[in-house]
């Protein structure tokens, strides 16, 4: 049986991933002063956050179309048997529910919530279509992915929480204060919920750093196996002076590979260019799989 993966443009994989494993992209898009971008396609990373520094409004952001979901689902049916669809949270985003929608009217399409976001949506898709070489089933994959949530820590933070506070994630309040005090939060995604977790609050850029490596230890202590994602919107300098802190110190008996990203436009919306994210996925449970 020939399985065929979808993700949306959230899932910040680069195409050299997306092209290797045949991984399908329905793109959201982004809204610049009533200008319409496809994610991805008409915007990228860098040429985003370049407009985000000259923009006067904050731009807005869409999920696709039912009729996208539905004309990729169709494209793609003569190629495979079956088709696993895997998106952006739920909690996060309506790109899953349209999924499911599109999927309802297409035989042999199944949808699957992430409860993430950036690459900790893209690990869960790397990893579905790593597994179509595997295992002969939709729902064998699907128990893996499951078993996987469980396995993954996604966390980020930002100096800036203009963003954060206009996209209604926090209240203005703490954007204030935390501006006024240089306050970093450190958020998660929950993968029970699929919605923003805080995590912590430090103050200063040496205290977050310390308590996020402190925070990436404790999970890589616990596996011998583990892939790990950076990411960031405009702030290449420490996410990479992070990651190599991170890998100066992770146990030598650990099995790792290591990836980098910039975040997609749609949600360098959501949360600006001072973010970056850490992204932990504990693989002990799939054999042979680095």
């Amino acid at each position: 049986m020939k399985i065929g993966i979808v993700t949306d443009s959230t899932a910040d994989l680069n195409q050299k991933i997306l092209d290797k494993y045949d991984i399908e992209v329905v793109p959201l898009s982004v809204n610049f002063n009533n200008e319409v971008y496809i994610d991805g396609v008409d915007l990228n990373a860098k040429e985003f956050f370049i407009k985000l520094k000259e923009a006067d409004k904050l731009p807005k952001t869409s999920q696709p179309s039912l009729k996208s979901f539905e004309n990729k689902y169709n494209e793609m049916k003569d190629k495979y048997d079956k088709i696993l669809s895997i998106h952006v949270s739920d909690g996060l985003s309506g790109t899953y529910k349209t999924a499911t929608k599109a999927a309802s009217k297409i035989n042999n399409v199944e949808t699957f919530d992430s409860a993430s976001i950036s690459l900790g949506l893209g690990f869960f898709v790397l990893l579905a279509a790593k597994l179509t070489n595997k295992l002969n089933s939709i729902n064998e994959i699907v128990e893996k992915l499951e078993e996987a949530k469980n396995n993954l820590l996604l966390y980020f933070t930002v100096d800036d929480m203009e963003y954060m506070k206009k996209g209604g994630r926090i209240g203005k309040a703490k954007a204030m204060l935390g501006s006024i005090l240089n306050i970093n939060p450190i958020i998660s995604i929950s993968t029970e919920t699929g919605k923003v977790l805080p995590l912590d609050k430090t103050r200063g850029k040496k205290r977050t750093t310390k308590k996020m490596l402190e925070l990436a230890l404790e999970k890589l202590d616990k596996t011998n196996k583990a892939w790990l994602g950076f990411a960031h919107g405009d702030r290449f300098n420490d996410m990479d002076n992070f990651k190599e802190k991170l890998i100066s110190e992770v146990n030598d008996n650990l099995n790792y590979k290591t990836f980098t990203t910039r975040i997609s436009p749609t949600l360098g919306c959501h949360v600006g260019p001072s973010v970056y994210a850490v992204i932990i996925l504990n693989l002990d449970f799939i054999d042979n799989l680095i």
